[in-house]
């Protein structure tokens, strides 16, 4: 997922501050006069940061010489909005404390806004998300619609970054349904949105999606006098038709964006461009072409601070194609720029790494290293290594396979058991203590009758299946307390409140799933959520804890069996 550095709440906040200026006396009019001019000299010279700093240190300097705070927090952001990354933060924390104890519906939402976007410039992906979850807060509490969807597009962005690209693509569709009624109030935001929606679209697989996106995007790009943003359009456009494997037509749009993208000096986009442009002309079997564009994606890389995952396969072309020419210097080097790269990515993408395959993953790129210096130190040393190296992987791969091999014995094992096991008759049958028996609980006999009756039609009603379920709950609704409760089920169900609910579930699951021909179609969020459970993960655990095995092992030898 790319994205384009934004600068829209400056935008925001100049409206803001124009709206301040209103029912006042002469006097307080002309101190307002006095700001507005200081920030429209602001404005005029946004792009000569210098220039500008002038202005916003005059605006605050005022500000401060009359002790108004929101003023003296609007002087911060002027300098902040025209200064370095490092010291912006500084400014917005300065702007954050002096109005943590005021808020207003201005700020500290545009600190925060201020910081995210700064983060994100940085490559700091997961301090840029947590900050914009600040500015959608305070957006939310003050009903600043448009600050909402400002946030909710660049958490959708990061959201697509993390991987989560099914909830990435619905966080930016709606994003697009509300900038598509607001496009000549924000254009850039609404080209934006359909810039990163075309590529969610590629994401998730629907290349048709994607296609119409981008020539949206590229008509929208002339007819609201944006036309630079049309080459983001052809460049995504480029991307999906490698994807379609048009790779002609890939190639021509790739070097069309590369030309524009040049000049406006955005190089992570163009980094982007590079890499795609290189895996086209391989696929065009341009092979000498295509490491050409690669190694001009490392060389953009090693310039800007954002690490993107496709960096990591650019790398990989690299270091396979040295391999190939025995070319050991740049192999190595192409390894400890990958090795820089997993480094970034194992802070940024940790929820997204898993979804990545490593064909270099990092203990074999540190082996592989230390192999290649050997190499390089001594041609003699490299037998041996390589007869310990092999030596060493095939004790490993045959642990390994051993290991997997006992338990995958003992999980099909597992899942024979439970596949003939009748749990739809399972609390019928299994003999309870007598009640005479059970002195030590210090019940007496006919409230624990009751109980024990209670508990028979929550069972045989299956309440069990319902959410939320506490003891507390429960005892409420059998008239008694849920001490009681809780120390009769487990004296006479052998086992606590909790896991007496779980396992009712999961013997109802098991007892669907081997019965019921949709439910075994469901995935397992919505058989969770089906019988009771609040989450995929809090369901996976009860099963693989009361059966041995996972509930995704159990589903797929059902499918197996029922293909047989």
């Amino acid at each position: 997922m790319r994205y384009i550095s934004f600068y829209v709440h400056v935008f925001f906040l100049f409206f803001h501050i124009q709206s301040v200026t209103g029912y006042q006396n002469k006097e307080q009019q002309s101190k307002e006069d006095s700001y507005q001019f200081l920030a429209d000299k602001f404005y005029a010279n946004e792009k000569d940061s210098v220039t500008a700093a002038i202005y916003g240190n005059q605006y605050l300097l005022k500000a401060k010489i009359d002790k108004d705070t929101i003023k003296i927090a609007n002087g911060y952001y002027f300098l902040a909005s025209s200064v370095k990354s490092s010291i912006a933060h500084k400014y917005c924390d300065s702007i954050i404390a002096i109005t943590k104890n005021r808020n207003t519906s201005s700020y500290p939402a545009f600190a925060y806004l201020n910081k995210a976007d700064n983060y994100f410039n940085e490559g700091n992906y997961k301090k840029a998300f947590d900050y914009f979850l600040k500015v959608h807060e305070e957006a939310t509490k003050y009903e600043n619609v448009m600050l909402q969807y400002l946030s909710k597009k660049n958490i959708g962005i990061l959201k697509a970054i993390l991987g989560e690209n099914e909830t990435a693509l619905l966080t930016l569709t709606e994003c697009y349904t509300f900038y598509s009624k607001h496009k000549n109030q924000a254009p850039y935001d609404y080209l934006n949105t359909l810039f990163a929606l075309s590529e969610s679209y590629n994401f998730n697989k629907k290349l048709d999606s994607a296609t119409l996106i981008n020539r949206l995007g590229y008509k929208e790009s002339m007819k609201l006098k944006h036309e630079k943003f049309k080459y983001y359009f052809v460049l995504n456009e480029g991307i999906n038709q490698y994807c379609k494997k048009n790779y002609v037509a890939a190639r021509d749009s790739l070097r069309r964006s590369i030309e524009e993208l040049k000049v406006n000096g955005d190089r992570a986009n163009l980094g982007q461009a590079y890499f795609y442009l290189g895996k086209t002309l391989s696929s065009l079997s341009f092979e000498g072409d295509a490491i050409e564009q690669h190694k001009k994606v490392d060389t953009i890389f090693q310039e800007i601070p954002q690490i993107i995952p496709e960096s990591r396969e650019n790398y990989e072309v690299l270091i396979n194609y040295y391999k190939d020419i025995d070319d050991k210097n740049n192999q190595l080097k192409y390894i400890e720029r990958l090795l820089k790269v997993d480094s970034v990515l194992n802070i940024n993408y940790k929820y997204l790494l898993k979804n990545i395959v490593q064909k270099y993953d990092t203990p074999r790129l540190l082996s592989k290293k230390q192999e290649i210096i050997n190499s390089l130190e001594s041609e003699k040393k490299l037998s041996s290594i390589m007869i310990v190296s092999l030596l060493m992987l095939s004790i490993v791969s045959v642990v390994f396979w051993i290991f997997n091999y006992q338990k995958r014995k003992k999980y099909k094992k597992r899942f024979d058991e439970l596949y003939n096991a009748d749990f739809a008759n399972k609390n019928e049958n299994t003999k309870s203590p007598s009640i005479k028996e059970a002195d030590s609980i210090t019940i007496s006999e006919e409230i624990v009758s009751e109980i024990l009756r209670d508990l028979k039609k929550f069972e045989q009603n299956k309440d069990y299946l319902q959410s939320n379920i506490t003891v507390n709950d429960l005892a409420k609704k059998m008239n008694t307390n849920s001490k009681y409760l809780s120390t009769i089920v487990n004296y006479y169900k052998k086992k606590t409140f909790s896991t007496y609910i779980n396992e009712l579930r999961i013997d109802y699951c098991i007892e669907k799933l081997k019965t019921d021909t949709k439910f075994i179609k469901f995935t397992v969020r919505a058989i969770a959520r089906e019988i009771g459970f609040n989450s995929p993960e809090s369901f996976s655990k009860s099963f693989y804890k009361l059966k041995g095995i996972y509930p995704s092992y159990f589903i797929k030898e059902l499918e197996k069996l029922n293909k047989i």
